[in-house]
């Protein structure tokens, strides 16, 4: 009983606090207008567009799966399917904004992911990425219990580790067999960055006016976590970064 009602708190928490972290980078997109936008991870490619008024000049779209690249590219969006753990098909200082929602704690090579960021991007573009924090207030209690975090606790397809998480036990078949090199990324978290790493990551790559925070203190209640969440900006569960590309010197 106890369990379930811990839950469901985290639950409806984590749904309030991921619609508030795509409203942050979704907003900020729009907000600068690029003309070259790169969505990396755009599924369908709806996500953006619920934030921009208009069609960017060139909008292109990294995805994977196959039905969700075709519904992308119906919406217009110039799609690829590429490893992101090696290098993108794309030319240097190519997008004024690269936007990458949930995406690089599915990834091994964290520190090309961010190089690849910083090399597409033009000149002053903007970099917005939202993750997970693996020095989250959830996480940390996970810990404190002796349990998996909950970042980390979808293990090859198989929920193991921590009792408290919501899909304990099940097991997601993704279709992909397990010595597909992409098996690992596409059936769990590889690697999560906590609030001062993702920050020295990105100025370490070459980024300037790295600012990275979090939000959502779960397992608080969404109202009382958001009011308490300046008090601890290294602890929220999701993981906001934005960076710029050095503006070239005269």
């Amino acid at each position: 009983m106890i369990v379930k009602l811990l839950q469901n708190m985290v639950s409806g928490a984590h749904a309030r606090s991921c619609q508030r972290c795509n409203d942050w980078s979704g907003q900020r997109t729009a907000a600068l207008r690029p003309q070259a936008l790169l969505d990396v991870g755009c599924a369908d490619g709806a996500f953006l567009f619920k934030y921009l008024d208009y069609q960017p000049k060139l909008f292109c779209g990294i995805e994977a799966a196959p039905a969700l690249r075709t519904q992308a590219e119906a919406r217009g969006i110039k799609t690829e399917a590429v490893d992101l753990n090696g290098r993108w098909p794309y030319p240097g200082d190519t997008f004024d904004v690269v936007h990458c929602a949930q995406v690089i704690e599915h990834l091994h090579n964290t520190r090309l992911f961010a190089a690849e960021v910083l090399r597409v991007l033009k000149p002053g573009g903007t970099a917005l990425i939202t993750s997970e924090n693996l020095t989250s207030f959830l996480n940390l209690g996970a810990m404190l219990l002796g349990y998996t975090p909950f970042t980390l606790i979808r293990c090859c397809g198989w929920y193991l580790g921590n009792p408290l998480g919501l899909h304990y036990q099940e097991h997601v078949d993704e279709g992909v067999p397990i010595d597909d090199p992409a098996f690992a990324g596409v059936t769990g978290h590889v690697r999560a960055l906590g609030v001062v790493q993702a920050q020295e990551l990105f100025e370490k790559i070459g980024f300037e006016s790295v600012e990275v925070s979090s939000m959502g203190l779960m397992p608080l209640p969404d109202w009382l976590g958001r009011r308490l969440e300046g008090l601890m900006p290294r602890r929220g569960h999701l993981l906001l970064i934005h960076g710029q590309k050095p503006s070239r010197r005269p």
